[in-house]
């Protein structure tokens, strides 16, 4: 799928107002956007290249508002949040509580609401403010120097470090199909615990994304969950997922690498010295899962990798 096709299939999940003038910004642009910001009541906005770009009601887009820019009107965000949830809501729930949507084509939204809580605890959210769609993109080749670095031998446990929009997700993707397609060598028997929906975008029963021939997909399983069933009934050689944030996923990626699976995972973090002071990063370094760290370049250059370092030894 071409690059503007995927900026396509993103804003084909948004309201029909919305959509349509998204479909009307100029295909360079498209390009090279990253994500769809919807605001009530703002300029409807793209990030593109790092940039905030303001689309007007033409389509086109510039780096101010404009005085015909396309404003989202109450009416505008509750036809793209149906849409978006597939007119069912009741069955985003928990999502909706973490914060996010898994969308069709594995493109993931961002949403911004006010909570409902019982006892602490986020039970449903309402009156939707603003949505983030991020654009699900596929590069192949991206994974090429973290495939050669650190897989050429045998495989390893790789954590990769980026800040948001650096493009981890987008690696962690092409990683699994380069691992299950014989890149390193040798086929690899990987499995992907997609608790968002964004690496493997299946929909239907169909993974949407390529993965190659040898991966397991698991998705929509909270990847503590989701990391235990792969050791324990899949038999891969390595894991696959994102973003690890909770000690309870901490264990799992810990009882993964006792089990003899190499976990590529990622963790957000703006630089290496950010990442070492991380209280997540010195946990995960700590249970002796990881042998090589992948520092990304950021949302200027994404899924470029700056840098690969050998994990440094706990303190």
């Amino acid at each position: 799928m071409k690059e503007d096709e995927r900026y396509l299939s993103a804003a084909a999940t948004l309201g029909e107002r919305v959509r349509r003038v998204l479909s009307r910004v100029p295909a360079q642009i498209a390009a090279e956007v990253t994500e769809i910001r919807l605001r009530t009541g703002k300029p409807l906005g793209l990030m593109a290249s790092a940039k905030v770009l303001f689309v007007d009601e033409n389509g086109g887009a510039s780096d101010r508002p404009a005085l015909n820019a396309f404003l989202l009107t109450k009416a505008d965000m509750q036809d793209s949040f149906v849409t978006l949830c597939g007119w069912a809501v009741h069955s985003h729930q928990r999502e909706l509580c973490d914060g996010y949507l898994s969308v069709r084509g594995g493109h993931r939204a961002g949403i911004a609401a006010t909570a409902v809580a019982e006892e602490g605890k986020v039970t449903a959210v309402r009156d939707i403010t603003s949505i983030n769609l991020r654009v699900a993109r596929e590069i192949y080749g991206a994974a090429d120097p973290l495939v050669r670095g650190c897989f050429w031998d045998r495989p390893c446990g790789v954590l990769i470090v980026g800040p948001p929009a650096s493009g981890k997700t987008t690696l962690l993707r092409d990683t699994a199909r380069q691992l299950s397609s014989g890149s390193p060598g040798g086929y690899l028997k990987v499995c992907v615990v997609d608790e968002s929906g964004e690496i493997g975008a299946a929909s239907g029963g169909v993974v949407q994304s390529e993965l190659g021939p040898c991966c397991d997909l698991l998705s929509g399983y909270p990847k503590a969950k989701g990391l235990q069933i792969a050791v324990r009934y899949l038999s891969p050689q390595v894991i696959v997922c994102d973003e690890i944030c909770t000690d309870g996923e901490v264990e799992a990626v810990a009882a993964a690498a006792n089990s003899g699976v190499a976990v590529v995972t990622s963790l957000h973090a703006a630089d290496y010295e950010e990442f070492l002071r991380k209280p997540q990063a010195r946990r995960l370094l700590e249970t002796g899962a990881f042998q090589k760290l992948v520092l990304l370049e950021g949302a200027e250059s994404p899924s470029k990798i700056r840098e690969i370092r050998e994990v440094p030894a706990p303190c």
